[in-house]
């Protein structure tokens, strides 16, 4: 992992963690995009192994630009402005703010990236208007889902922690469209590292093994734990195909988690996982996050922000969000608030 170069505050992570890993998530997501669903073989075949931006053509023939967004940095930053509209906390009516903006971008463009059980849960909801998925004994775990641990980490790297109201909002992010206790427990860890890391007090190889200890049970837990026995051993590359680069979150989640932690720089991390093929866009999004909060955002080369499409919501997203969380924690009080403080107020693209 790069060296972090963004001291954290002695309340948590400093602003720039949450702009690195806002900028980092997108980053990875978008260079993601072009190949997802491509094995590795076919990567390497096709463009000698990803080290950019690349346009991606459909099915259908549509074109979508390079450095574009998909539905995972969507959803995250959906989450983000809802949370930072309503001071930082899941009432009910953040959960139904947040499901308004899904609902929304689920009618455009963003529809083409959903996976089935989450656009199925999407048409209920509006049918119903009840943005809480029941719990299930069982159901399916991939990694678009626990991308929403993102800014549910971030919300929590400042201040004191909280561990159960960690869980807690992890829970309420998966339950917008899943209620499978593995859907949970996949937010959940993702929400968990991204906060080891934007706080910066645990060495990155500690990581996979503190967070499979709070998780405490079930199948990503052994998965981690099983990652984190073979972390260390060879190649990335080697190591990435032996955990297997599946859609579920059991191969996502700690092949997003290894290309981070044996990282020396940031594109080495987001790239590492696009090139490990599958679900790239997810993987490369988790990576780029917790990276980006690890390093901050003057970790990511520019050449990156640049080219990337939803740059420009983030800069503005991201300052309004770590103040957000500094406010929730009682780090921070304005003894002079603005009752009308500007801030993003469209879904989030470019």
């Amino acid at each position: 992992m790069p060296a972090s170069r963004s001291t954290p505050a002695p309340t948590g992570a400093a602003e720039a963690k949450f702009l690195g890993a806002l900028l980092g998530m997108a980053i990875g997501d978008a260079l993601g995009m072009p190949v997802s669903g491509w094995p590795a073989a076919r990567i390497a075949d096709r463009f000698g192994g990803i080290d950019g931006y690349r346009i991606r053509v459909m099915p259908d023939g549509t074109e979508i630009p390079g450095g574009e967004i998909t539905d995972e940095t969507e959803f995250a930053l959906a989450i983000v402005e809802a949370l930072t509209t309503n001071g930082g906390r899941f009432t009910p009516e953040t959960v139904d703010s947040i499901g308004s903006r899904l609902l929304y971008l689920a009618r455009g463009e963003s529809a083409r990236w959903l996976q089935p059980e989450t656009a199925a849960a999407l048409a209920r909801s509006e049918a119903t208007l009840d943005f809480v998925a029941p719990l299930a004994d069982d159901g399916a775990a991939t990694g678009d889902v626990a991308a929403r641990g993102v800014p549910v980490g971030l919300l929590h790297s400042v201040g004191r922690f909280d561990p159960d109201a960690l869980r807690a909002d992890a829970e309420s992010v998966t339950r917008l469209t899943h209620g499978a206790p593995a859907a949970i427990a996949a937010t959940t860890a993702v929400a968990y590292c991204v906060m080891l890391a934007a706080r910066g007090d645990a060495s990155p190889q500690t990581w996979l093994g503190e967070t499979a200890t709070f998780l405490g049970a079930g199948e990503l837990m052994d998965a981690l734990v099983r990652a984190d026995a073979v972390a260390t051993n060879g190649e990335t590359a080697d190591v990435l195909e032996t955990i297997g680069p599946g859609l579920t979150a059991t191969e996502c989640i700690p092949t997003a988690f290894i290309a981070a932690i044996r990282a020396t720089t940031f594109p080495e991390a987001v790239l590492a996982a696009v090139n490990a093929g599958g679900a790239t866009d997810t993987v490369a999004a988790i990576a780029g996050a917790i990276a980006g909060a690890y390093g901050g955002d003057t970790a990511i080369p520019q050449s990156l922000i640049n080219d990337l499409g939803s740059r420009i919501y983030i800069s503005l997203a991201a300052p309004w969000f770590f103040r957000t969380a500094q406010a929730r924690s009682g780090v921070m009080l304005s003894l002079r608030p603005d009752p009308n403080p500007p801030r993003p107020t469209e879904p989030p693209r470019e």
